[in-house]
């Protein structure tokens, strides 16, 4: 049976299912009910090898601290970001299975696109991708990426 690990669960805004049962859903945030309550970057020792398919959308814009996005979904820098998503790529690789898949959404308001696949490139290769969205307020763009995880870590 397929596996799957939501790695940046929050309010599971990308599902339509948002209890779906080959899903293990992941989030720092008690409220959001996550089935484990843990950072990304630092999955659970007793997970390896075990999921087919991972879902990451992580933070991906450098907000004030004190504004209403930061409020809902922390604060985070630009650097923390990026350590987070190296962090999540390392701890996705560990724990899914040769031949995973990572669903991976991004949106380029602060970092562009090439840069932020160049942090996971050591663990997941990218295959695919498609820009699903433009802003034109301050030029953003949302892709959706698909990245297959590399056998051995670079």
């Amino acid at each position: 049976m397929t596996s799957i690990i939501d790695l940046s669960a929050g309010n599971r805004a990308v599902w339509f299912d948002k209890h779906n049962r080959l899903t293990t859903f992941v989030d720092i945030r008690t409220e959001v009910g996550p089935d484990l309550l843990c950072s990304s970057a630092d999955l659970p020792e007793e997970l390896s090898d075990v999921y087919d398919l991972c879902v990451f959308d992580p933070p991906h814009v450098n907000f004030g601290s004190n504004a209403n996005m930061s409020k809902t979904y922390g604060y985070h820098t630009t650097s923390g970001i990026r350590d987070i998503i190296t962090g999540t790529a390392r701890e996705a690789h560990r724990v899914c299975k040769r031949g995973a898949f990572m669903a991976f959404k991004w949106n380029t308001h602060d970092q562009k696109l090439d840069s932020v696949l160049a942090l996971m490139d050591k663990w997941w290769e990218p295959l695919f991708g498609h820009k699903v969205a433009q802003r034109n307020l301050r030029v953003s763009s949302t892709y959706w990426v698909m990245l297959l995880r590399r056998n051995e870590a670079r």
